[in-house]
Protein backbone atom coordinates (compact mmCIF):
# COMPACT_ATOMS: atom_id res chain seq x y z
CA UNK A 1 0.00 0.00 0.00
CA UNK A 2 2.81 2.87 0.56
CA UNK A 3 3.98 1.48 -2.84
CA UNK A 4 0.93 2.67 -4.33
CA UNK A 5 0.92 5.57 -1.95
CA UNK A 6 4.48 6.42 -3.17
CA UNK A 7 3.97 6.11 -6.84
CA UNK A 8 0.44 8.73 -6.69
CA UNK A 9 3.09 10.96 -5.00
CA UNK A 10 5.58 10.89 -7.48
CA UNK A 11 3.03 10.47 -10.32
CA UNK A 12 1.39 14.12 -9.05
CA UNK A 13 4.69 15.55 -8.52
CA UNK A 14 6.07 14.43 -12.15
CA UNK A 15 3.19 16.04 -13.76
CA UNK A 16 3.16 19.22 -12.20
CA UNK A 17 6.40 20.49 -13.36
CA UNK A 18 5.09 19.26 -17.15
CA UNK A 19 7.02 21.93 -19.61
CA UNK A 20 3.59 22.84 -21.13
CA UNK A 21 3.36 25.41 -17.96
CA UNK A 22 6.71 26.80 -19.09
CA UNK A 23 5.25 27.22 -22.60
CA UNK A 24 2.25 28.94 -21.62
CA UNK A 25 3.92 31.02 -19.03
CA UNK A 26 6.55 32.53 -21.43
CA UNK A 27 6.89 35.85 -22.47
CA UNK A 28 4.66 36.93 -25.79
CA UNK A 29 3.90 39.76 -27.79
CA UNK A 30 0.05 39.99 -29.11
CA UNK A 31 -2.64 43.02 -29.92
CA UNK A 32 0.03 44.28 -32.31
CA UNK A 33 -1.47 47.81 -33.68
CA UNK A 34 0.03 50.10 -36.09
CA UNK A 35 -0.58 54.02 -37.10
CA UNK A 36 -1.22 54.69 -40.82
CA UNK A 37 1.82 56.99 -41.94
CA UNK A 38 2.75 59.74 -39.75
CA UNK A 39 4.90 61.80 -41.05
CA UNK A 40 6.39 61.56 -45.05
CA UNK A 41 9.77 62.08 -45.09
CA UNK A 42 11.98 62.00 -48.64
CA UNK A 43 15.59 63.70 -49.29
CA UNK A 44 14.44 65.00 -52.18
CA UNK A 45 10.86 66.24 -52.04
CA UNK A 46 10.80 67.41 -48.48
CA UNK A 47 12.33 70.39 -47.37
CA UNK A 48 15.66 70.61 -46.37
CA UNK A 49 14.84 71.93 -42.90
CA UNK A 50 11.58 69.66 -42.29
CA UNK A 51 13.70 66.67 -43.69
CA UNK A 52 16.51 66.64 -41.38
CA UNK A 53 14.85 67.66 -37.90
CA UNK A 54 12.70 64.84 -38.55
CA UNK A 55 15.04 62.46 -39.97
CA UNK A 56 17.37 63.34 -36.52
CA UNK A 57 14.27 62.72 -34.30
CA UNK A 58 14.91 59.61 -32.28
CA UNK A 59 12.09 57.22 -31.81
CA UNK A 60 11.05 56.39 -28.18
CA UNK A 61 9.56 53.13 -26.92
CA UNK A 62 7.47 53.14 -23.63
CA UNK A 63 5.96 50.50 -21.39
CA UNK A 64 3.51 50.50 -18.56
CA UNK A 65 3.01 47.32 -16.53
CA UNK A 66 -0.99 46.33 -15.27
CA UNK A 67 -1.81 44.88 -12.00
CA UNK A 68 -2.30 41.58 -14.17
CA UNK A 69 1.52 41.13 -15.75
CA UNK A 70 0.40 42.62 -19.08
CA UNK A 71 2.55 45.07 -20.46
CA UNK A 72 1.26 48.11 -22.46
CA UNK A 73 3.99 49.00 -25.13
CA UNK A 74 4.18 51.69 -27.57
CA UNK A 75 6.65 52.59 -30.03
CA UNK A 76 6.43 55.73 -31.60
CA UNK A 77 8.21 57.54 -34.25
CA UNK A 78 9.39 54.17 -35.71
CA UNK A 79 10.93 54.94 -39.37
CA UNK A 80 10.73 52.66 -41.96
CA UNK A 81 10.00 52.95 -46.07
CA UNK A 82 7.02 54.16 -47.03
CA UNK A 83 5.84 51.20 -48.92
CA UNK A 84 5.72 49.41 -45.73
CA UNK A 85 2.11 48.08 -44.98
CA UNK A 86 2.48 47.17 -41.02
CA UNK A 87 5.38 47.08 -38.18
CA UNK A 88 5.95 43.78 -36.83
CA UNK A 89 7.15 43.19 -33.22
CA UNK A 90 8.88 40.25 -31.76
CA UNK A 91 9.93 38.93 -28.49
CA UNK A 92 13.13 36.83 -27.22
CA UNK A 93 13.55 36.54 -23.57
CA UNK A 94 15.41 34.89 -21.45
CA UNK A 95 16.32 35.35 -17.04
CA UNK A 96 15.47 38.94 -16.89
CA UNK A 97 16.68 40.42 -20.38
CA UNK A 98 14.10 40.81 -23.09
CA UNK A 99 14.84 41.60 -26.90
CA UNK A 100 12.34 43.12 -28.91
CA UNK A 101 12.75 42.50 -32.56
CA UNK A 102 10.97 45.03 -34.90
CA UNK A 103 10.73 44.35 -38.57
CA UNK A 104 8.41 44.22 -41.09
CA UNK A 105 7.33 41.88 -44.53
CA UNK A 106 9.29 41.83 -47.51
CA UNK A 107 7.97 44.73 -49.78
CA UNK A 108 6.40 44.76 -52.99
CA UNK A 109 8.06 47.61 -54.22
CA UNK A 110 10.59 49.90 -51.89
CA UNK A 111 9.59 54.12 -52.56
CA UNK A 112 11.93 56.02 -52.03
CA UNK A 113 10.45 58.06 -49.11
CA UNK A 114 10.77 57.22 -45.31
CA UNK A 115 7.47 57.15 -42.93
CA UNK A 116 7.05 57.64 -39.07
CA UNK A 117 5.03 54.45 -37.71
CA UNK A 118 3.67 54.49 -34.26
CA UNK A 119 3.30 50.85 -32.71
CA UNK A 120 1.09 49.62 -30.20
CA UNK A 121 1.01 46.26 -29.34
CA UNK A 122 1.06 43.93 -25.18
CA UNK A 123 3.46 41.64 -23.92
CA UNK A 124 2.16 39.39 -21.33
CA UNK A 125 3.82 37.45 -18.32
CA UNK A 126 5.61 40.52 -16.63
CA UNK A 127 6.49 40.84 -13.59
CA UNK A 128 7.95 44.01 -11.78
CA UNK A 129 11.91 44.13 -11.41
CA UNK A 130 14.65 45.09 -13.27
CA UNK A 131 15.10 43.85 -16.75
CA UNK A 132 17.89 44.39 -19.54
CA UNK A 133 16.35 45.68 -23.06
CA UNK A 134 17.67 45.25 -26.10
CA UNK A 135 15.56 46.06 -28.88
CA UNK A 136 16.39 45.76 -32.63
CA UNK A 137 15.69 46.89 -35.21
CA UNK A 138 15.73 43.54 -38.48
CA UNK A 139 15.65 42.84 -41.65
CA UNK A 140 12.43 41.25 -43.13
CA UNK A 141 14.28 37.63 -42.66
CA UNK A 142 14.49 38.93 -38.85
CA UNK A 143 18.42 39.23 -39.17
CA UNK A 144 19.64 42.02 -36.69
CA UNK A 145 23.24 42.47 -35.80
CA UNK A 146 24.69 45.69 -33.52
CA UNK A 147 24.42 48.13 -35.76
CA UNK A 148 20.77 47.84 -35.84
CA UNK A 149 20.62 48.09 -31.78
CA UNK A 150 17.90 50.63 -31.46
CA UNK A 151 18.12 50.47 -27.65
CA UNK A 152 20.43 48.36 -25.00
CA UNK A 153 19.84 49.20 -21.69
CA UNK A 154 18.39 48.76 -18.37
CA UNK A 155 14.90 49.41 -17.52
CA UNK A 156 12.80 48.89 -14.16
CA UNK A 157 9.04 47.87 -14.71
CA UNK A 158 6.41 48.88 -11.72
CA UNK A 159 2.79 48.36 -11.70
CA UNK A 160 1.36 51.06 -12.72
CA UNK A 161 4.37 53.14 -13.85
CA UNK A 162 5.07 54.18 -17.72
CA UNK A 163 8.62 53.56 -18.18
CA UNK A 164 10.03 55.72 -21.41
CA UNK A 165 13.71 55.24 -23.36
CA UNK A 166 14.93 57.08 -26.60
CA UNK A 167 16.18 55.83 -29.36
CA UNK A 168 19.19 56.19 -31.16
CA UNK A 169 18.73 58.82 -33.35
CA UNK A 170 18.28 58.60 -37.42
CA UNK A 171 17.69 54.96 -37.06
CA UNK A 172 15.61 53.00 -40.10
CA UNK A 173 13.89 49.56 -40.02
CA UNK A 174 15.75 48.45 -42.75
CA UNK A 175 14.56 47.21 -45.95
CA UNK A 176 16.05 44.10 -46.91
Amino acid sequence: MKKVFYFLFCLIGLSSCSSENTVLDSLRVYDVANSACKTNLSAVETRSDFYAANYAKPATFSVELGKDGTAQCLLEDVKANCGVRKIHVDVVSRDSQIDLIVYHKPLDAAANCLCEFDVKFKMSKLSPGKYNLNLYYATPNMKYSESTTAYKGQIELLRNKKVSVTFKPELVVPEI
